[in-house]
């Protein structure tokens, strides 16, 4: 079985104001600034992605009204205000959201708390932001795909081990190579919320002739909920401390015949610590230099699992 029956999705639920970093009632930027890696071209995602991104400006708004009416002692008003736009939003978000929503909205109706209502509203808020749809695995129409898995000489049989304590946190992550299995957990305490593996290329690689990269029998933890990142760095990414470009993938239906295909064109935005650069250059798949694999929050939020049979590059 690829999920122990421990692997249950941890609960960071606070009560207080002061257990929540402050950050949590300051603006979010604008949710049209936040670049969306879609799964599909087709007419379903166009339209989820436009619903997405409706209820992210409805967020927004809300966040507008509701943050300065907290910070003015009126917490009834922004409880009134979240609650309303969670109602509002909850048929324009992916279902594993929607049931977070209508969970935490559920709640503030039956429990006469505002303070408590209002801060549990805006953590699913801030997931909903925060949240980008997967790639996940398709069928392809192109006949003359061919893969090319990655050799054991063309990566370290063990990766480094990339956590949350660099900034103080205490999620942990373990590499299996003789199953290509990744496992773990992710933790909020002291702010953190992240575990990854690199694996640095003893010699720089040269992609170009390539289309992306694949990764077959894919399988993983929590699968309507958990999403994981796809890191890849650049030389130029080894001139920028602290950057690379990433890709969110999923296989929320537990499909093992069909192959995640991983285009270069999604990594079109480097990030130094999860921030976009503007004006960045785009990944360029002629100089790599390294790849990962990363769970982090909001999606991953305590025991997870992920595990393939094999992984490399599309032509």
């Amino acid at each position: 079985m690829i999920v122990r029956p421990s692997m249950l999705l941890a609960a960071a639920i606070a009560t207080t104001k002061h257990s929540i970093p402050t950050r949590a009632f300051s603006p979010w930027p604008n949710p049209s600034t936040i670049i969306l890696n879609m799964s599909s071209s087709s007419s379903t995602a166009d339209s989820s992605h436009t619903q997405l991104t409706q209820a992210k400006h409805l967020i927004s708004k809300a966040i507008s009204i509701g943050a300065p009416a907290y910070n003015a002692g009126n917490i009834a008003e922004c409880a009134r205000v979240y609650q309303e736009t969670a109602k509002e939003i909850a048929p324009l978000v992916p279902s594993t959201l929607q049931s977070k929503l209508l969970r935490e909205v559920e709640d503030g109706d039956i429990h006469n708390n505002p303070d408590a209502k209002a801060w549990a509203l805006r953590r699913v808020f801030d997931s909903i932001i925060e949240y980008q749809p997967p790639l996940v695995p398709q069928a392809t129409a192109d006949t003359n795909t061919s893969y090319e898995p990655f050799s054991k000489t063309q990566l370290p049989e063990q990766p480094l081990g990339v956590m949350d304590n660099v900034m103080g946190g205490v999620s942990t992550g373990s590499w299996i190579s003789q199953s290509n299995t990744f496992f773990g957990e992710t933790s909020l305490a002291n702010n953190g919320g992240f575990a990854s593996l690199r694996w640095r290329f003893p010699i720089v690689q040269n992609w170009s002739y390539a289309k992306g990269i694949y990764i077959k029998g894919l399988r993983h933890s929590n699968p309507s909920e958990h999403t994981f990142r796809i890191i890849l760095k650049d030389a130029t990414c080894d001139r920028v401390r602290l950057s690379n470009f990433k890709a969110v993938f999923a296989n929320p239906e537990q499909v093992e015949d069909t192959p995640l295909l991983i285009p270069f064109s999604v990594f079109d935005q480097m990030e130094q610590m999860g921030t976009p650069m503007v004006g960045s250059p785009s990944f360029n798949p002629s100089a790599v230099t390294e790849i990962g694999i990363m769970a982090i929050k909001p999606s991953v939020v305590g025991d997870f699992q992920l595990e393939f049979t094999e992984w490399g590059l599309y032509v």
